[in-house]
């Protein structure tokens, strides 16, 4: 018996308490919840929220190899430099392997919100996504979307570290 925090979709287990932490903490914000069809990039998010890439704020899990992860999250039309993020971790790091992004986060690699104070971890932000007035992000789950939230909000919820990362 699959316990009621789960929804079973495509014989995938996703976890909903995530999703709901997140709009937890993005109570009294403005935004938009969107529901839509599983989307497997960054560009078919887009394509579904009807936003442009450059808005997608894109979180990735990193692990400097030891155990130790880190949040980076970016605007979804940058590509992440593993050599900026070294000089800021002071380690070599690599993504997260799939296990240990649901075992961090309770999300499926793609759902990851941009909140690494969600799961105790320190969050970075390249100004990529700081440029953008408005940002959308999978809430969790990849089928339910938080559109239009902006930055400013974003920022004063999180309050990531502001550094450039992205290629």
């Amino acid at each position: 018996r699959v316990s009621p925090l789960f929804v079973l979709t495509d014989l995938t287990i996703m976890d909903t308490r995530t999703h709901e932490k997140v709009l937890e903490c993005l109570k009294g914000k403005s935004y938009e919840l969107l529901e839509h069809e599983e989307t497997p990039t960054s560009e078919d998010s887009a394509r579904v929220r009807g936003a442009t890439l450059e808005s997608g704020a894109k979180a990735m899990l990193v692990d400097s190899r030891k155990g130790s992860f880190a949040l980076f999250v970016c605007s979804a039309s940058c590509k992440i430099n593993f050599k900026k993020i070294k000089s800021i971790l002071g380690k070599k790091s690599q993504f997260a392997k799939e296990e240990s992004v649901l075992d961090v986060t309770n999300c499926a690699s793609g759902a990851v919100p941009p909140f690494g104070r969600l799961f105790g971890i320190q969050t970075y932000c390249d100004p990529s996504l700081v440029s953008q007035p408005e940002i959308n992000f999978n809430a969790g789950l990849r089928t339910k979307s938080v559109c239009r939230l902006r930055i400013e909000d974003y920022l004063d919820v999180e309050k990531p570290t502001i550094i450039e990362f992205v290629e």
